[in-house]
């Protein structure tokens, strides 16, 4: 295991769990690296050049702008080697090793829940079909959905996942700051946001769009415009997503 953030433990975490050795942890953090190494009964290093040559997979598991030099550092020939990004190109690691790929988990990761990777979807690819059925076999001992996935449809599904949660999530933070600078309880809101994610249940969301801007309702949409004039920043956010739900509904109708 080449890192030992978020990612990097729980997956570190789940491997173990599932019955697979990590041999050894290595980290430039030397105390992140040891705590890993110590949770999971590995080895920790602080030197590439201690890598082990002997193991099945080395999962490069640091950020984006790290890969490539990283992957670069270690004393690789044909080992297989993977990257987890999801919009990093596998070929950034083709100067690293002859056997490469990417193992992809679509999951927001942090360091104080449990993740449960049996329902995380796990995206594949390799540089060659041997190394894209030793990437699934594993990821298939992990997860219940693993699927072979290109770079350029892994960056997509990425960007999606941006719109799905990152940009959700902080919809969510502005939701928090106006009631707290109004003294309004944000649990006032739990229900409605619980009521939102259920829909993901279904398909065609667009059914479920409800709001001032679906119903081209003028006179809130002008009202919530006066309560935002002191946060231009999210008057901004506002006017570019509803002029983006009346024109969607526009061209699409309600599906």
């Amino acid at each position: 295991m080449i890192g030992a953030g978020n990612l990097a433990t729980h997956l570190g975490l789940a491997l173990s769990g599932c019955g697979f050795r990590v041999m050894q942890v290595y980290n430039r953090t030397s105390s992140k690296g040891m705590k890993l190494a110590s949770v999971i009964g590995a080895e920790f290093i602080s030197d590439p050049g201690m890598l082990r040559q002997d193991s099945d997979l080395y999962i490069l598991a640091v950020t984006d702008t790290m890969i490539g030099e990283v992957a670069n550092s270690l004393p690789l020939k044909d080992q297989l080697l993977v990257h987890t990004a999801g919009t990093i190109e596998m070929s950034i690691l083709s100067a690293a090793s002859g056997n490469y790929g990417v193992f992809y988990p679509l999951q927001t990761f942090s360091g104080r829940r449990k993740i449960d990777f049996k329902k995380i979807p796990i995206c594949v690819e390799a540089n060659s079909k041997d190394a894209e059925d030793q990437i699934f076999e594993m990821a298939g001992k992990l997860s219940n959905q693993v699927q072979v996935i290109d770079s350029h449809n892994r960056k997509m599904l990425h960007l999606s996942a941006v719109f799905a949660s990152n940009f959700t999530n902080f919809m969510q933070v502005i939701a928090e700051v106006l009631l707290i600078e109004n003294n309004i309880s944000f649990s006032l809101l739990k229900p409605l946001i619980r009521q939102t994610m259920l829909n993901v249940r279904k398909d065609h969301l667009f059914r479920y769009q409800t709001g001032p801007a679906y119903r081209g309702d003028h006179n809130v949409l002008d009202a919530h415009r006066e309560l935002l004039a002191s946060h231009p920043e999210y008057l901004e956010l506002y006017n570019l997503i509803s002029d983006n739900i009346i024109k969607y509904k526009a061209l699409h109708g309600k599906l």
